[in-house]
């Protein structure tokens, strides 16, 4: 039987993931990425901007600026996005 737990992605996650993306770009990190946009949409927040940070077709500076608006509006809004759901 395989578990799974839901961690939580607090505010300083969302800087980590920041500073992670900065120094290395999105390869690698996809995974915290589409947890974001996930909760992105949940959240209502505005569909372009959240399709720019998903679309790995995207040039790599408009999607650093589209995680930046997304990690701000859900920061602002005290939104607490969970990380992707890992065996326990």
């Amino acid at each position: 039987m395989l578990l799974r737990t839901i961690d939580v992605m607090s505010t300083s996650d969302l800087t980590d993931l920041a500073w992670d993306l900065a120094s290395d770009g999105f390869a690698g990190r996809e995974a915290a990425v589409r947890q974001v946009v996930r909760t992105a949409r949940a959240n209502g927040l505005p569909a372009t901007l959240v399709t720019v940070l998903e679309d790995a077709r995207q040039p790599e500076v408009a999607r650093f600026r589209a995680f930046g608006r997304v990690a701000v509006l859900l920061s602002s809004a005290g939104v607490r996005p969970s990380v992707f759901p890992h065996a326990a």
